[in-house]
This record gives C-alpha cells, structure tokens and sequence, in this order.
C-alpha cells in the first residue's frame, strides 16, 4: 500500500466518523442554545460543554480511556485519609449531585457500563444504533457516506 492510498483511506476514515457524529448529534438531545444576547463566562461555560459533548462522542474510545483513569485515580485518593475525608464530605453535598445531572447530560452516560480495552463502550454502539434504526439508514444517508465516483 503507497503512502498516497493510505493517507486517503485515512481522510476518507475521518470524513464518515465526522458524518456518523453529526448524525449521532442531531438525534442525541440537545443542550439548549445559549442566549444570543449571553457572553462572557456563561457562553464560555455553554461552549465547553458543548464541545466536551462532541469529543466524547466523537472519540467514544480516548474518553472511556480519560474517564476509567480519572475514577481509578479518585478511588486510589479515597483510600487516603485525606481522600477518604473529601470523599465523606463530598457524597453530601448539593453541588455535587449538580454536576452528576451536568455529566449524565452533557455525556448522556455512554461511557458507563463494560467495555473491552481500547474498543468504544457498548452504550455509545447502543447509542449509534437506536440513531440508525430510529431515523432510518436511507440512501441519502448512505449516498453521503460514500467516496465521489463509488456507485
């Protein structure tokens, strides 16, 4: 295989994942828009959730990845005196239960459950699935998918 096919064959890759995260966007619900007339912090708050909702999405593997190490790591610091007296304080507190809704929101819990090393969870395949057979895989649909030229 020359450089030349295989560079092509990776842009061709990077241009379905783009198409399959658009369509998995527009049938996972949305976040509501952000006023048109909001700015500063608040817009700033409203794009990094909209943008960490696309990297997880759109790299369903490196997330799963990011998060096991972020929960192995919290758990190792439990274990800690110190860990285990945040721990304490943390599991009543008001805030924290927010940000447990702004997760399952903003993730939609697709890196929760089993999966396999280095492979995508299964609640992300779930969720590509339900978007196909929910909306229909059509041929305008497929045609989008496929290289110029193919038929």
């Amino acid at each position: 295989m020359n450089p030349e096919l295989l560079i092509g064959m990776l842009a061709e890759l990077d241009r379905i994942r783009a198409l399959t995260l658009d369509l998995v966007e527009r049938a996972a619900p949305s976040l509501l828009p952000c006023a048109d007339d909001v700015t500063g912090a608040e817009r700033a708050a409203h794009e990094l959730l909209l943008g960490t909702r696309r990297a997880i999405l759109g790299n369903p593997t490196a997330a799963r990845g990011l998060h096991d190490l972020l929960v192995a790591e919290g758990r190792r610091y439990a274990q800690s005196p110190d860990g285990a007296r945040l721990r304490d304080a943390l599991t009543v507190s008001e805030s924290v239960e927010n940000l447990r809704r702004l997760w399952e929101t903003v993730s939609l819990n697709v890196l929760d459950g089993p999966a396999a090393p280095s492979s995508a969870p299964r609640a992300w395949a779930e969720l590509l699935a339900d978007t196909v057979i929910g909306r229909g895989l059509d041929d305008a649909i497929l045609a989008r998918l496929r290289p110029e030229g193919f038929a």
